[in-house]
């Protein structure tokens, strides 16, 4: 029998888009997937959409109150029965090949545990095309994902060997690069590869805010403290060269927004 892929969807106020994301979900080449889905207290249609799909491999958990995207997916991965793990949210679409192409490497390379592959990342519509991330790493991808290199990382696109059994969670501490931390906690002693074909069609929606500038400076901050706290897993030059990288990120994030120059290096330098 193929081996089950478990699918982790977190959702908040995703009407406008989830009915198409479990469709993809649906219209997958590989069909012995599980896709658990948690509503953390939309007050959209969203809830109604999601419990209007009855396919018995689709699990759906409404949340009371919102705890945050980390809290969502750990309530989905408390339920999580697949040897092969994914995160995918709930705006965007997986191609049909996304799974199958995946899983036959993880099948045919016993020795990876991590499979990722192309990103096309689009505007609102999924017509137009902004971009692609293309992988080119192999190997474990520790210091890759230390030193925000973009060669294996994008996002929560990963595929990842799982054992049910594992406590790994989520960091609920912080609001933007979750998928990061949970990767870095993840990555040690594994092996990273990739697939040439698209394995997620990435949206972007076009809210972004300040507000959510300021999360990201926030969680970066607080993966330099984590990393500090963990020398088995960073050195203090891996340290130092994260310390270097995010700031970058964040001052050319700040400039593109419109902060004035001044403000951004009395913050940063």
């Amino acid at each position: 029998m193929a081996p089950l892929v478990s699918i982790v969807m977190p959702t908040y106020n995703a009407e406008p888009f989830i009915a198409e994301a479990i469709g993809s979900v649906l219209a997958q080449e590989h069909e012995n997937w599980e896709l658990l889905i948690v509503d953390d207290a939309s007050t959209d249609g969203t809830a109604k959409v999601i419990d209007g799909f009855t396919d018995p491999r689709i699990s759906v958990f409404h949340q009371a109150v919102n705890g945050g995207i980390g809290s969502a997916r750990n309530v989905a991965m408390d339920h999580v029965r697949g040897n092969f793990l994914c995160t995918f949210d709930s705006d965007d679409v997986l191609p049909p090949q996304s799974l199958s192409s995946r899983v036959k490497v993880m099948i045919d390379r016993p020795e990876v545990d991590i499979v990722d592959g192309r990103v096309v990342v689009y505007e609102r519509d999924l017509v137009r095309t902004i971009r692609t991330f293309d992988p080119t790493f192999e190997g474990e991808p520790l210091d890759e994902l230390v030193s925000l290199r973009t060669s294996c990382f994008f996002g929560p696109t990963w595929m990842l060997r799982w054992d049910p059994a594992s406590t790994l969670r989520f960091n609920t501490e912080v609001t933007h690069a979750e998928d990061l931390l949970f990767y870095l906690n993840y990555a040690k002693g594994k092996r990273y590869t990739y697939v040439r074909t698209p394995v997620l069609h990435y949206r972007v929606t076009g809210y972004s805010a300040m507000s959510k500038y300021d999360g990201l400076e926030r969680s970066y901050r607080y993966i330099e403290r984590w990393l500090k706290e963990r020398p088995d897993l960073a050195s203090q030059e891996q340290v130092r060269r994260f310390d270097h990288r995010w700031r970058s990120i964040m001052f050319r994030t700040w400039l593109k927004a419109g902060k004035p120059i001044p403000a951004i290096k009395a913050r940063f330098f």
